[in-house]
């Protein structure tokens, strides 16, 4: 009962603005094409930076943007059909590995440039190149960082990661002739977090937020090789440190979408997962915005963010041409 009480106020406030949101995509989806998960996230960042989420709040949110989160992406397994993800082919992979490796070692000469420190420069690559603040704090035992450069880290990665959100749903629907298999290729591949890919992808239908979801969780298994190498660098330099653990809810991610494939349950139950998924990324997306925080960013990281703007353009910007060409 104690931690009913201590979630139920937050998740409650999450669900009527989740609620508005879709409201707002109703009476706006024959004028403009903004997706209920992207109004959410838009909403939510002005309501914390204007009025602030209040404590009364705050462990609701945070349950919604960490537990929610991977119920909905594990219940979008569901959704998913893999004799037509794998048509893909191994180009995804492929470039799952480069885009990794290029985003953190730009990160990195990006540090040093602006002289800002080894591990929180590593900290902001690992949140781009990954899967956004969730590799951040995953990832931050590995070096042994500091608690300021995991908050700050988080908060340039979620803060991007939303705007992107925004600029690569207005780009997939009305600025470039882009087909839903190369936008969802886009979006899992470059945006930040899980939820930041997911929101995007979605924008342009379930076709390309299937995709993407697949592209994304490619990147997330590569927390653990990262973490191994990470672990293994710093190592060197004499810090004790631990590798990340392996994010298991993509294997039940996996077996949903195995599950799917082969039919085993009935259509309507599958009907109702995801449903239930989509509603449970929405809350995600909604306390996704509540938790970005500028005045964060602005009082203890402006170089960082200068740094995670820089590689957010250069590797956005890249992987596009690369996937309109090749993809």
């Amino acid at each position: 009962m104690k931690y009913i009480k201590e979630y139920m106020p937050g998740i409650i406030f999450i669900l009527g603005i989740s609620y508005l949101s879709m409201c707002i995509n109703e009476l706006l989806k024959n004028h403009i094409n903004i997706e209920a998960l992207t109004i959410a996230i838009i909403i939510g960042i002005i309501y914390n930076n204007t009025m602030g989420t209040q404590n009364i709040f705050k462990k609701g949110v945070t349950f919604s943007l960490k537990k929610l989160l991977k119920v909905g992406i594990v219940l979008l397994g569901f959704k998913l059909n893999i004799y037509a993800l794998l048509k893909l082919g191994p180009k995804i992979v492929i470039m799952v590995l480069v885009y990794v490796t290029a985003a953190l070692t730009l990160s990195i000469i990006l540090g040093k440039l602006f002289k800002v420190d080894k591990k929180l420069a590593t900290l902001i690559g690992v949140g781009t190149s990954i899967c956004g603040a969730s590799a951040v704090v995953a990832m931050a035992p590995c070096i042994n960082a500091d608690d300021d450069d995991s908050v700050i880290s988080v908060s340039v990665v979620s803060l991007l990661g939303a705007i992107g959100v925004i600029l690569y749903s207005a780009i997939g629907t009305s600025f470039i002739d882009i087909s839903s298999v190369q936008y969802g290729v886009w979006s899992g591949i470059s945006l930040h977090g899980v939820a930041h890919a997911l929101a995007a992808a979605f924008a342009l239908g379930d076709k390309s937020g299937e995709i993407g979801t697949i592209v994304k969780m490619t990147r997330v298994l590569m927390m653990v090789p990262i973490s191994i190498v990470l672990s293994s660098i710093f190592n060197k330099e004499g810090i004790k440190n631990k590798k990340a653990k392996f994010p298991t809810y993509v294997l039940y991610f996996i077996l949903a979408s195995v599950i799917n494939s082969f039919k085993i349950i009935p259509v309507d139950m599958t009907r109702i997962l995801t449903k239930a998924s989509s509603l449970l990324i929405l809350m995600a997306m909604t306390g996704m915005g509540l938790s970005v925080d500028f005045k964060s960013i602005l009082n203890k990281g402006i170089r960082s963010f200068v740094i995670g703007t820089i590689l957010f353009i250069i590797l956005s910007t890249l992987s596009l041409v690369i996937i309109l060409n090749f993809i």
